[in-house]
């Protein structure tokens, strides 16, 4: 991957964001790479060399890096943290390193993360992040680590929590950090789950077939529809079916109002269009970008 500094940042953090300490070597595949889509995985690795990243782009990455210091200060001396356990699954060598597990077994990833990812992954989960510690669960079992895992969490680190909006809205988090906590599966859940990643990954490795990403490892976005007021800047409900906006309008008894227009938005795979490093190099991305 190249890394190009168009905000002509300064040196030291360009230095900082080339000299990634992560290593995951000794194993086949990594938890952070079994839980990406294996399309992604193997376009990364195809095309590596043409991949082009901005420093600008990886600074919350890199400040999410910073976290490490932060459990070294707050761990006691009972406490386990950034221990790189390693498994063999169907002949593949997986590898994952977590952040912190206390002595009464609390497995806890420090996340950085906006308010909004936050609060969607209280209210519908984050399957990722769900994936994640449940490996690194399975990992610590299948190792036997000193404590026996108890509870799954992740403590997010709110980047652009602001203080006035905690005051203003009843539904904003209070604290600039918030623990979420995650659904622990049953050991064959895990065990399945991990054992279908690796076969995944191994074919379209062996193969160079690549499986179209899931709908929800492009993280899509269906169409919508948004029923606006005049002098509102926010919808009075955002609704998936023209059906359930004509019953909403029934209900609200504000079928022929004036000044209600109903907006249509229209969906979106967002990881595809924002968020995929490797999407030029994808003939799916290519076929849905010639349908804008």
């Amino acid at each position: 991957m190249k890394l190009t500094n168009s905000s002509n940042l300064p040196q030291a953090i360009v230095n900082a964001v080339a000299n990634d300490p992560y290593d995951s070597s000794g194993s086949n595949i990594s938890t952070t790479m079994l839980i990406k889509p294996p399309r992604i995985r193997m376009l990364q690795k195809l095309n590596d060399e043409y991949i082009v990243e901005d420093v600008s782009d990886k600074i919350f990455a890199l400040i999410g890096q910073n976290t490490h210091h932060i459990i070294e200060r707050a761990k006691t001396a009972d406490d386990m943290s950034e221990e790189r356990l390693f498994a063999t699954v169907n002949k593949w060598k997986i590898s994952g390193q977590f952040d912190l597990l206390t002595k009464n077994g609390e497995l806890i990833d420090f996340k950085v993360t906006s308010v909004w990812a936050a609060l969607d992954a209280m209210t519908n989960g984050k399957a990722e992040w769900e994936q994640q510690l449940n490996i690194l669960d399975y990992l610590c079992r299948v190792n036997n680590v000193k404590y026996k895992v108890t509870s799954l969490q992740i403590m997010a680190i709110l980047r652009d929590w602001s203080k006035l909006k905690a005051l203003q809205s009843s539904n904003y988090p209070k604290q600039q950090c918030i623990m979420i906590p995650v659904r622990q599966w049953t050991h064959k859940e895990q065990e399945q789950f991990i054992l279908d990643r690796v076969k995944q990954h191994q074919k379209a490795e062996e193969t160079l077939t690549l499986p179209i990403c899931t709908p929800l490892e492009r993280w899509k976005k269906e169409d919508s529809y948004a029923i606006m007021k005049d002098g509102r800047k926010t919808a009075l409900r955002v609704l998936p079916s023209m059906k359930q906006v004509q019953e909403y309008k029934k209900q609200k008894n504000i079928i022929n109002a004036k000044g209600i227009t109903v907006v249509e938005r229209k969906g979106e795979d967002v990881r595809c269009h924002h968020y995929c490093s490797v999407n030029r190099f994808c003939d799916f991305y290519a076929e849905l970008k010639s349908k804008f």
